[in-house]
């Protein structure tokens, strides 16, 4: 009878210790995901805004009419000058609206990473990788090498590859903890969660009485 019941602690131990060991993966895959949004939230606000702020100092280059002058920090480090300098005017055309499509994309990453659930998050990223880091990878190849710094057309797509892995495995994280059937919280649940434990104690806590004299 003793011997039967240590067998059953036992098995209720590596019972827990199993459950604790899935949903430390579950937890650490779906917040794999929410990082990798982040992390493409700040690059892509970082490029956008580059672009956007940046455009306009393009415009008044152009008002200038000081073909020398003509540049764009943000391109280059990756593309020739004389190439910038040559296609100049169709650069602003494009920047502006490339500025603005890379700042949502950014801000809906941000979004997602904090405040969508987690199946949502997992799509969010999904399509970020699929449309647009796996496309550009798709199209760079034909791009004309003179275009580019030496080296940097290399250098950009291996990047963006890095972005294609990442968001792909990032995307399957919510999926695995849903096979795995662990309920991991999003951080809006976290933070719901802690203020209702917070709220709880102070509500516990009895009033300290002062003692009259």
């Amino acid at each position: 009878m003793a011997a039967h019941k240590i067998c059953h602690v036992v098995h209720n131990i590596s019972d827990c210790g199993m459950v604790s060991k899935l949903f430390a993966l579950s937890w650490v895959a779906v917040y794999f995901c929410r990082i990798v949004l982040i992390t493409n939230g700040i690059i892509y606000a970082i490029s956008g805004i580059s672009y956007f702020s940046q455009s306009y100092d393009g415009f008044d280059l152009r008002e200038n009419g000081n073909s020398t002058q003509y540049s764009f920090p943000v391109l280059t480090p990756v593309i020739k000058d004389t190439v910038i300098k040559d296609q100049f005017d169709g650069l602003l055309i494009l920047a502006p609206f490339m500025g603005a499509a890379y700042i949502c994309v950014a801000f809906t990453s941000l979004a997602a990473a904090f405040l969508f659930r987690n199946p949502e998050a997992a799509i969010t990223l999904l399509l970020q990788a699929a449309l647009l880091s796996m496309l550009g990878c798709i199209v760079r190849p034909s791009e004309p090498d003179e275009f580019y710094n030496e080296d940097q057309k290399d250098a950009v797509q291996n990047s963006q590859l890095v972005a294609v892995i990442t968001g792909w495995i990032g995307a399957f994280g919510p999926i695995i903890a849903a096979l795995l059937k662990q309920e991991i919280l999003t951080p809006v649940e976290y933070i719901v969660s802690f203020y209702s434990y917070v709220t709880s104690i102070k509500e516990e806590t009895p009033p300290i009485k002062e003692e009259t004299p």
